[in-house]
């Protein structure tokens, strides 16, 4: 290799290959055929099992699949694209062929580590950037639980960015191309919430170059950035149309684009047109003290969950003292929490950025002086306000009825990866000017100083917490409350309590959580020590490369080599080999009990209603059968409104009409589960006798609470005119399913005299077509959430196609683009390297 070649890319391997061994490193069980026990992943094997098993038939996915609540499009489960090319394909690259989770930890560090390079950092300095984003604790968290696709979307967030800074600083081909790969790369991932933070992350950018290039006059360059910027990331998004636009238009039918019309027990200030209720969406809510976690990951105590308390807990203490049963112990074990924030509903970890890197950002305040800092900023304070939800509803709450698709996105929260990019880049941007910058001694020490102020200021803030915090969280009272009436009941056996055992049963109850107090205090206590020791260690690599006492480079090691041991004890926590398992001990839970075996007998077309699991984020039973439940963050609005207001209080009337022929419940003797055969259910298709027309969507829902099915049918006076014929009574009339093929159902029917059917499946307005022998018929939506037919008198075969236009136009408008954008990018390349040719020569 050419000696000038080798030492410009050297810097770069070296990084590459330090970002290969902390992934690696820290994420060896991978490399040893261990999986990490994600719930979320696994509860997407359990909705997929359908649409793979599909596939291994046909060779392809199913568009709708029947696996989970009763039926939806399947494209929201498992999907692939008909031609499949684009420049998606990278991502093999990005991920270096690496297993998950060591592949999201590396594609994260390549992604910043570009974008430090795009903002003319050194290559160690940049080094520093990576591992700071990279090995964040909420990465780890992600990882734990499962939430693969919004940790690589995050991933590739950066390089975006760096298209954008490449495009701004005059370099229109390779900011382009860089803009576009990533974008695509980013669309791919699928997780558009992510996607939403990225382009706010770049707005906020935009908006300070637009100061920028209005102040310079420089509206030429302005121009040719904005439209570059524009057309990169439109056609990033135009590549990834074959599932954007089935999503855009599947949004509009569920609860996040606010499809229920039903008022009843709903407060009018709760609803948003056209997306969530505010209750829903600002759940997980992060609290304003609480971002102190950012520094201090035990401010809040951590995840909700004993995890932290370890063998020294005063609470388990009081357990063992008061000499409780094992089982018992570990039952109320397992319902103590660190955690003592605001989210009452609970939280995996806290998001915990480094000290180091908060070290170096409040040094960046004063350091750095260039119009990055402003964006930055600016980025940083949009994130936390964001991230605070319901805690600045002022703020929050317009904002969801007024940014345009922010109110299709629920838990706050996630808005903490906006300041954990930005909080990154100024660390490293600091770390650049402090090591690398022009400075005069006196100038350095001058900005040293405030910076020095605002960080004793934090310290001191951490201390007072520590002795003026209560410790105790919203969901405490209730807890002991819960507690102490079981062990009330458990020292009374069945008997009516005595005052004794009542006051036995609260003392234990109440040294319990005065116990967990005391360890949430501890743990406090032992972060801020840790916290404390860090900020002395940087404070002083900080003040010996000021002096010039350490030379840059290393200076820049030993801040790599802070940060790696302040970050990496912190993400343990929460990742460690104790979430790994075999492939095998992963998939034992999808194993078929004696109530699957029981139904797997029944060879027929029906329904499975898990009484334990299927209103619950286990799709157990759609894993093995056609499930009434599941798991799905963007359930059909209708069909969650068939939910809340039937289905959880057990309207049989309804299950029947969902053709729900088992019944899975424990044994009354064994606790197992067993199959219990359901004789009423209606089957796929029913005649009725009647139709009743309502006015609106509360009268329909209401209509359930005592319908017949068998003989009227509900139908909102929107729906008409799709029926085109009036019912007429006849005792031999007949309908049967033939098949459902997911996609394609057949029914025949025959009647001596107009009919109309109503079938168990769910209504979907986009790509269901109906034909009676061949001919279109309008499908009405009836009984709130279900498909109704007009059929003529006669003998007939009937037929149900799911195929959506958009699913159609998407392939076809990603294979163009797909084309287009690999033929720019190479085109790209090619002009880059001829350029680079010229200037050697």
């Amino acid at each position: 290799m050419n000696k000038n070649i080798w030492q410009k890319v050297q810097p770069h391997v070296l990084a590459i290959g330090i970002f290969l061994a902390v992934s690696v490193i820290y994420c060896m069980p991978a490399l040893k055929s261990m999986v990490v026990n994600q719930h979320d992943v696994m509860s997407w094997k359990g909705m997929a099992q359908q649409s793979f098993e599909y596939k291994e038939k046909t060779g392809h996915f199913p568009l709708w699949t029947n696996s989970l609540f009763s039926g939806m499009p399947g494209y929201q489960v498992s999907m692939e694209s008909k031609y499949n090319v684009t420049l998606a394909w990278l991502d093999l690259v990005f991920r270096f062929g690496l297993p998950t989770p060591v592949s999201l930890f590396f594609l994260s560090c390549v992604c910043f580590y570009i974008l430090c390079m795009a903002l003319r950092m050194k290559s160690w300095v940049g080094i520093f950037g990576a591992l700071a984003y990279s090995y964040a604790s909420y990465n780890a968290i992600l990882v734990a639980v499962g939430h693969t696709t919004k940790f690589s979307s995050m991933g590739y967030a950066p390089a975006v960015l760096a298209g954008f800074i490449l495009l701004t600083q005059r370099k229109y081909v390779l900011g382009f191309i860089t803009a576009l790969t990533f974008s695509t790369l980013l669309f791919y991932q699928n997780h558009v919430q992510i996607v939403y933070y990225t382009f706010l992350v770049i707005l906020v950018a935009a908006l300070a170059f637009l100061i920028k290039t209005i102040k310079d006059k420089d509206y030429s360059h302005l121009l040719k950035t904005a439209g570059l910027s524009i057309a990169a990331i439109g056609i990033g998004a135009a590549s990834y149309a074959v599932m954007l636009m089935p999503l855009n238009e599947y949004a509009k039918e569920t609860m996040r684009g606010g499809r229920s019309e039903l008022t009843i027990n709903k407060p009018k200030d709760n609803a948003t047109k056209g997306g969530l209720d505010k209750d829903y969406a600002f759940r997980w809510s992060y609290g304003i003290d609480e971002s102190f976690t950012i520094v201090l990951p035990a401010f809040k105590g951590g995840s909700s969950g004993p995890t932290e308390l370890g063998d020294k807990s005063k609470a388990v203490e009081a357990m063992i003292d008061a000499r409780l049963p094992e089982q018992v112990t570990q039952s109320y074990y397992g319902a103590l929490s660190s955690y003592w924030g605001p989210q009452t509903l609970g939280t995996s970890g806290p998001v915990y950025f480094g000290v180091i890197v908060v070290l170096l950002f409040i040094l960046g305040l004063f350091l750095v002086r260039d119009w990055h800092l402003g964006w930055v900023v600016g980025a940083t304070v949009m994130g936390l306000i964001l991230a605070w939800g319901s805690n600045a509803s002022a703020i929050n709450y317009f904002l969801f009825d007024h940014l345009p698709y922010y109110n299709k996105f629920r838990a706050p929260s996630i808005a903490m990866v906006i300041p954990q990019l930005t909080f990154s880049i100024l660390a490293a941007m600091a770390l650049q000017s402090l090591l690398y910058g022009q400075w005069t001694k006196e100038e350095l020490w001058k900005r040293l100083k405030p910076a020095s102020i605002a960080i004793a200021v934090l310290s001191a803030v951490l201390v007072v917490v520590f002795f003026t915090a209560e410790y105790k969280s919203p969901n405490d009272k209730e807890m002991k409350e819960r507690i102490g009436e079981n062990l009330t009941m458990m020292l009374s056996n069945g008997q009516q309590p005595t005052e004794p055992m009542v006051q036995q049963a609260s003392g234990v109850a109440n040294s319990m959580f005065s116990g967990l107090v005391t360890d949430r205090k501890d743990l406090y206590g032992d972060d801020l020590l840790r916290t404390l020791i860090f900020i002395l260690l940087g404070g002083a690599v900080i003040y010996f490369s000021a002096r010039k006492k350490i030379a840059p480079l290393y200076a820049a090691i030993a801040f790599c080599a802070l940060l790696l041991i302040d970050l990496i004890p912190v993400d343990m926590r929460y990742l460690n080999s104790k979430n790994y398992v075999s492939e095998e001990e992963l998939m034992e839970q999808y194993t078929p009990n004696r109530a699957d075996l029981q139904i797997k007998q029944d060879t027929g077309y029906f329904r499975v209603f898990d009484r334990d699991n299927d209103f619950s984020d286990n799709p157990r039973s759609a894993y093995h059968h056609n499930s009434v439940g599941g798991y799905h963050p963007a359930k059909l609005g209708l069909y969650q409104d068939l939910m809340q207001f039937q289905l959880t209080k057990g309207n049989m009337q309804v299950f029947n009409m969902l053709n729900t022929k088992y019944f899975i419940v424990p044994n009354q003797n064994d606790r197992q589960p067993v199959a219990i055969p359901n004789t009423e259910n209606l089957g796929a298709a029913w005649f009725v006798k009647n139709i009743k027309y309502v006015n609106n969507a509360d009268e329909e829902m209401t209509a359930l609470d005592s319908i017949k099915p068998l003989d009227t049918v509900y139908i909102d006076k929107r729906e008409q005119s799709k029926v085109t014929v009036t019912p007429q009574a006849d005792s031999t009339a007949a309908i049967r399913l033939l098949k459902n093929n997911n996609d394609i159902i057949n029914y025949e029917s025959n009647a001596a005299t107009n009919q109309f059917a109503v079938f168990s499946e769910i209504y979907y307005p986009y790509g269901w077509k109906a034909f009676i022998d061949g001919k279109e018929a309008p499908i009405a939506r009836v009984d709130y959430t279900f498909r109704g037919l007009a059929i003529p008198a006669g003998h007939h075969a009937i037929e149900f196609r799911f195929e959506p236009k958009t699913k159609e136009t998407g392939d076809l408008i990603s294979l163009v683009i797909g084309l287009l954008s690999i033929a720019l990018v190479a085109g790209g390349l090619f002009w880059e390297w001829k350029q680079s040719k010229k200037a050697v020569a």
